[in-house]
């Protein structure tokens, strides 16, 4: 995992408006970048392909000021959309560390549902933003969950800065134990409807929302020198508490 990817955590806010970002354009050469990076970070499922695709909002019918979407594509296998999450959060992550204001849009509607054989998951909007005002000046004013309520256990100094992990409509769909050795993670499923969102879209973000998370939890662990062995879980359950992962110290 990138090790500049921690310091980002603090910086990265969404922009749920774009106006006001400047001037400045994404060039040319940096959309290929971004291409190029999305193929170099680190998947959870390697054998899952995926692909991105970069367009004019005007095509998917953005209407808030961004210059492109960010499209994302995945073969449908087990725990596919977790996997989206892990990676568009490196995406993310990324994108910020280069003066550029990401927006995940849950309900984007694509000009192509299919692309290369893989479905559309999930779109990021993007808008070249360089002024740092711009951007998280205290990540600890964020809205999140307090952490008694997401964490259990020994913090190690991760859950603190964990806990902030962007996710659909800020559910923050997480529960992390500590225990004996070992961090297990759970996908939370609310017992009422999520906002506006119905049960079945609740469960289809936060599911990518568990991606982004473990993402976030990953980079936290590294920062804090936490060596660790993964083991996921398929997410195919629809209890209160689904266990997705295991972090063996």
């Amino acid at each position: 995992m990138n090790n500049d990817f921690y310091k980002t955590i603090f910086k990265r806010k969404s922009f749920h408006l774009f106006r006001g970002v400047g001037s400045d354009r994404i060039s040319e050469t940096e959309l290929a970048d971004i291409g190029e990076a999305f193929t170099a970070f680190e998947s959870l499922y390697p054998d899952i392909r995926t692909a991105i695709r970069i367009v004019p909002t005007e095509k998917v019918n953005f209407k808030r000021d961004a210059e492109y979407c960010i499209l994302i594509y995945s073969e449908k296998k087990e725990n596919y959309l977790m996997n989206a999450g892990y990676l568009g959060e490196q995406l993310d992550l990324w994108l910020v560390n280069r003066n550029i204001g990401t927006l995940w849009y849950g309900i984007g509607r694509p000009d192509k549902e299919i692309y290369e054989g893989l479905e559309f998951v999930i779109m990021i909007a993007v808008h070249k933003a360089k002024n740092e005002t711009l951007y998280r000046r205290d990540l600890f004013k964020a809205k999140r969950k307090p952490l008694d309520e997401i964490w259990a256990g020994d913090t190690m100094g991760v859950g603190e800065i964990a806990r902030f992990a962007p996710s659909a409509c800020n559910s923050q769909p997480w529960y992390v134990n500590n225990s004996g050795g070992t961090l297990t993670v759970h996908r939370y499923k609310k017992q009422s409807r999520v906002g506006i969102m119905s049960p079945a879209k609740a469960s289809y973000f936060n599911r990518i929302d568990i991606g982004i998370f473990l993402c976030i939890l990953e980079i936290c662990m590294a920062e804090n020198g936490v060596l660790f062995e993964r083991q996921l879980f398929a997410d195919s359950g629809d209890e209160e508490y689904t266990k997705v992962a295991e972090y063996k110290k």
